[in-house]
């Protein structure tokens, strides 16, 4: 078997069209088409079938594509072996960061990275929803993404999943409103309020609905935006109460805003680090998974035990 019409299936496996894995190749969807028919030949399996105007992956073809990750894996730790035996290495990592991990972990990162001679590190800026962090794995060396549901959620998709931080989620109401006055919050405590929400399959909508589900009743969800500056500025004006993480947003108090935990729902996020296994296995992808790593727990070690901003 070809190594590289393995890699095309691979591809497709992970973008999920012909044309979008020629433009990822740089070749012809015709030449990509290609190549899986000489493939199927080869081991006398039939790996992709029609889909409408588009194709999918049949169950052998999802087996083969897991199989060429392996290998992809294995060659890359290869090549990292031999990366200690020559100058020779990855000098430019590219990464996706969600904003408020961009603004928590970029910083000192960016520090780190300027002690390795050579190294150059591309942050990029990207903030989907949940189910939208793992593909972008295609296109950057690391993803960083956040989930409620723990970093389960990611490795089950196959990836190399660096957990960094578990960072609590919190109320945050204006100075002076009736909620302040109190230490902890229940979902029956926040429920009925305005809320100032972020776009529906965004981690935090999902502890909104499970306010509710607790609460017995819908929130009163106003405007939505997945910027947490925005909310944080809704919410100091007196539009509503929002969710805020508390590690990011402990300059709130500056803004004239009160974080109070939440009780009675799992109200926290984790943030990880992902990446393809055989991106992973490069030696200077390790370097800086391990920064992050660092740069994260010594943010974690300042923070620990620390109150919400009052």
């Amino acid at each position: 078997m070809d190594v590289k019409r393995l890699q095309i299936l691979r591809e497709l496996a992970d973008r999920q069209s012909v044309g979008a894995t020629a433009e990822a190749m740089n070749v012809t969807a015709s030449a990509v088409s290609q190549q899986l028919k000489t493939l199927q030949a080869e081991i006398g399996v039939v790996l992709v079938e029609k889909v409408g105007r588009g194709v999918q992956l049949t169950e052998a073809g999802y087996a083969m594509a897991a199989a060429a990750a392996d290998i992809a894996t294995a060659m890359a730790r290869a090549e990292s072996t031999i990366d200690t035996y020559r100058k020779g290495w990855q000098t430019r990592v590219s990464a996706a960061f969600f904003p408020s991990a961009a603004e928590m972990l970029l910083p000192g990162v960016l520090h780190r990275v300027s002690s390795v001679e050579g190294l150059t590190f591309d942050a990029h800026f990207e903030d989907p929803g949940t189910a939208h962090f793992a593909p972008l794995v295609a296109d950057y060396d690391i993803v960083l993404a956040h989930s409620v549901d723990g970093p389960e959620v990611f490795a089950k998709q196959g990836l190399t999943v660096v957990p960094l931080l578990e960072e609590a989620l919190d109320v945050a109401v204006p100075a002076g409103h009736p909620l302040a006055a109190k230490a902890r919050l229940s979902p029956g405590d926040v429920v009925d309020y305005p809320w100032i929400g972020v776009p529906e399959g965004f981690p935090f909508d999902t502890v909104l609905r499970q306010i509710e589900l607790h609460a017995g009743r819908q929130a009163n969800r106003g405007q939505r935006y997945p910027d947490l500056r925005v909310l944080e500025a809704l919410v100091g004006a007196g539009h509503g109460i929002c969710l805020l993480p508390r590690y990011t947003a402990r300059g709130s108090a500056r803004r004239g805003l009160v974080l109070r935990p939440l009780t009675g729902v799992k109200a926290s996020r984790s943030i990880v680090a992902l990446s393809r296994q055989e991106v992973a296995a490069r030696g200077t992808i390790g370097i800086v998974l391990d920064m992050l790593r660092s740069e994260a727990a010594e943010i974690a070690k300042e923070l620990q035990d620390s109150p919400p901003g009052t």
